[in-house]
């Protein structure tokens, strides 16, 4: 349950849900994770230790307590094969391959999920292909694994005019083509606690059957309909595993892009999935042609208090702790090519999201804390920062089990352009195209009751 709540003028408290917060959209650069919304997976499973076979079901609406919104329902998302070759490489390593549609995870600031903003610094990988992982043990404190693999999207959606039916994925602002993918990463692991990787990640479309019709209308500019579109993606990043030292991530890309617009969702990268959302998120226009390098650098560090006094006893979590996690994103746009006065505004825009959370666990069944996140859409420009403090408890069984309840309130503080501009800051269904209500301005107050479980 997410509630967001404020006094409007002529109309005394209003409850909102979801949340009116400039950071409530998975797909849209503002979004903190701070306080997500519903989402359920079931994973099945069948085979051996040489060959499996996954299938998964997930869904990011819990239709009893909301509305039955089609898109929502991604049905069987996910479904390949793992084969594994522990012998194949002699003594040497080892070979995994996973074919079919499945994705994987580049540039995750956590240690096992997408990190404190859940999104993905190099890319998240969504085709139809395959991927091969090679294992070299070669000394006793060193490893290197190279993976590689590529693939494309099953299908293309078709292009349409608006009006949208709600039911109906969002088809973007221009008739995308064929999209394909390839990658390669290699890295080193250094006595299991350092890993250094290098990725590159290369997503094209050469269909101009498709690209070269269906534009938006309202563009009056189809001299780059022909064209294919493309993202390269180059990055590095170091991954701390270091006990009591702490769990760190530290992380480079650089993003270099060409009528981003026409690209599908072969690639998920920093809160956007596919070309449409990139555009929106970082060219300030979706009718400009996309063209532009946005180069970022993003931080995660945790370090727990028990961990540390214990050591070298191995700590699991299983006692009194007081952890502290910090975390951040910085993006630069350059290259743009201002073809309109929206995409001009954003030649050389700096983005910027700090953030951390502090967490007290007393006794076995209740932890305490809070997080604070700064958000500057624009570092030119203040009057679009916004600042977010979120006292919540968490309630479990044990010290360490995978299960757990929160209650959490939060209060916002937005810069006047939200106030002066309703709508213009907020994503989507409040602003963008998603706002069928009269304008409003964000909230200050949200109430939150979260359960989660995983195994």
């Amino acid at each position: 349950m997410r509630l967001s709540m404020d006094s409007e003028s002529g109309h005394g408290l209003q409850f909102h849900a979801p949340p009116v917060t400039p950071d409530s959209n998975y797909t849209t650069w503002s979004f903190t994770n701070n306080n997500p919304g519903p989402w359920g997976e079931m994973l099945f499973q069948y085979g051996n230790n040489r060959v499996t076979m996954t299938m998964a079901i997930a869904s990011y609406s819990i239709t009893a307590g909301g509305w039955r919104e089609l898109q929502d329902q991604l049905g069987i998302d996910r479904a390949f094969l793992t084969l594994n070759f522990p012998d194949a490489l002699g003594d040497v390593g080892m070979m995994v391959w996973n074919v079919g549609v499945f994705g994987d995870r580049y540039g995750a600031m956590g240690k096992y999920d997408g990190g404190a903003y859940d999104t993905y610094l190099i890319g998240r990988t969504r085709i139809a292909g395959v991927t091969g992982t090679f294992d070299f043990d070669l000394t006793d404190n060193f490893r290197l694994v190279a993976e590689g693999g590529g693939g494309a999207k099953m299908d293309v959606q078709h292009w349409y005019q608006p009006p949208y039916s709600s039911w109906q994925p969002f088809p973007g602002h221009a008739q995308m083509g064929t999209t394909m993918l390839a990658h390669g990463h290699i890295g080193g692991v250094f006595a299991q606690v350092l890993t250094l990787t290098g990725h590159c990640m290369y997503t094209w479309t050469m269909d101009a059957a498709r690209t070269d019709a269906n534009r938006e209308i309202s563009n009056p500019d189809r001299s780059y309909a022909a064209r294919d579109g493309r993202m390269r993606i180059l990055g590095v990043d170091l991954r701390l595993a270091g006990g009591w030292l702490g769990d760190g991530y530290l992380g480079f890309s650089s993003i270099k892009t060409a009528n981003v617009g026409v690209l599908s969702d072969t690639i998920e990268v920093i809160h956007s999935q596919g070309g449409w959302q990139y555009q929106a998120n970082y060219t300030g226009s979706t009718t400009s042609h996309g063209d532009s390098t946005v180069n970022s650098i993003a931080f995660q560090y945790t370090f727990s208090l028990a961990a540390f006094l214990l050591r070298p006893q191995e700590w699991w979590g299983q006692g009194t702790d007081f952890t502290i996690q910090v975390f951040g994103m910085y993006n630069r746009i350059s290259g743009l090519a201002a073809t309109d006065e929206l995409a001009a505004a954003s030649v050389g825009k700096g983005k910027l999201k700090l953030g951390t959370e502090l967490l007290y666990t007393p006794l076995t069944f209740m932890s305490a804390g809070a997080r604070f996140d700064s958000v500057q859409p624009d570092m030119d420009d203040r009057t679009h920062n916004f600042w977010v403090l979120s006292p919540r408890v968490i309630f479990r069984t044990r010290f360490v089990t995978r299960e757990q309840v929160m209650i959490q309130y939060q209060y916002y503080s937005c810069g006047s352009w939200y106030l002066n501009s309703p709508t213009a800051g907020l994503p989507f269904p409040y602003g963008q195209s998603g706002n069928l209500w009269m304008p409003l301005q964000p909230d200050k107050h949200t109430f939150t009751i979260a359960a989660s479980m995983w195994w």
